[in-house]
């Protein structure tokens, strides 16, 4: 609202204002930066042709999209399963330390494997 100035006195004010009805004349310039710009809109003149091809395309991908998604929960349901048969198989006493998750930071000194090693490692 530090925009906005309560216009006291009817039409005058505003007419005065350029036109715009309670807005402070020393924020005036600053309103192309701050307002979005109207655009117009654009009608686009489709054959029906097009429009069914869009269609199709367009169920298509949903589809695709679907079959995507549905494989990917699969995947993730069949490592839950795994993980939750593993964490069965371990001796009672490792189960509940087993559950617990690993807060350990990683070493900072920690070597990557590469075909050639960098010479600035410290031995």
């Amino acid at each position: 609202r530090g925009f906005a100035k309560k216009v006291k006195g009817g039409k005058g004010k505003g007419a005065a204002a350029g036109g715009l009805k309670g807005i402070q004349p020393d924020l005036q310039p600053w309103l192309p930066l701050i307002l979005k710009p109207k655009r117009e809109k654009v009608k686009h003149n489709f054959t029906e042709e097009e429009l069914q091809d869009a269609e199709r395309r367009a169920k298509e991908y949903s589809r695709q999209k679907s079959y995507q998604n549905l494989a990917w929960r699969r995947d993730m349901e069949a490592k839950f399963q795994l993980r939750n048969e593993a964490w069965a198989a371990l001796p009672e006493a490792l189960q509940h330390s087993a559950n617990q998750p690993d807060l350990e930071p990683f070493p900072l000194t920690r070597r990557i494997p590469t075909d050639y090693p960098p010479a600035t490692w410290p031995l």
